[in-house]
């Protein structure tokens, strides 16, 4: 792999932490060109602007879960074990220092940052909730998951608490955030 593609990787990696943690207009090129010790004409030169960053921070994300759930060790797990590997997405975050979900970060903005990037979030949470709809209609005929109305709207009321979760356990801990998950389980395993 060529110098030119890592430090476009680093970039990506660190701007997606930064987002997750300080939001996308918390940071700016001083702030990876420092950190990754680089100028910011390095910056400039995989990514133009701070907004094709932000876009492409989200559309390798979007990718990246695509793959995961297109991936047979996640695409043919039963039900249940979807939505724990699902949760687990949400728990990783909390391992990692209190970041909170890309897509959650980004919508807490949504009135503020670049349209384009409007788009990538609406795109991005329209994934989320229709592979978590879907997993749930899929768990519910089954049999083992329990709950009343549209699977679209169960899943976006545990896709909104999963990011409440993220942003409560900043200020209260991570027994809080894994309170959120246990209080899902029971309701959906009744």
């Amino acid at each position: 792999m060529s110098k030119s593609s890592n430090t476009k990787r680093a970039i990506l990696n660190l701007a997606e932490a930064l987002m997750q943690d300080k939001g996308f207009n918390g940071f700016s090129y001083a702030h990876i060109a420092s950190e990754l010790g680089v100028k910011n004409a390095a910056i400039h030169y995989h990514f133009p602007s701070k907004e094709a960053l932000g876009g492409a921070v989200v559309q390798r994300y979007r990718d990246r879960f695509q793959l995961w759930v297109n991936n047979p060790s996640v695409k043919d797990l039963p039900p249940v074990k979807k939505l724990e590997w699902f949760f687990g997405i949400y728990s990783d975050m909390r391992a990692d220092k209190g970041k909170v979900c890309l897509a959650g970060s980004l919508e807490t903005e949504f009135n503020v940052i670049p349209e384009s990037l409007r788009a990538q979030t609406k795109a991005l949470t329209n994934e989320l909730l229709s592979w978590l709809a879907a997993t749930l209609e899929e768990g519910r005929r089954a049999g083992v998951f329990h709950f009343t109305g549209d699977p679209t709207r169960k899943a976006s009321l545990i896709l909104s608490s999963l990011q409440g979760g993220l942003q409560l356990a900043r200020a209260l801990g991570t027994d809080m955030f894994h309170a959120v998950v246990e209080q899902h389980k029971q309701d959906l395993l009744v």
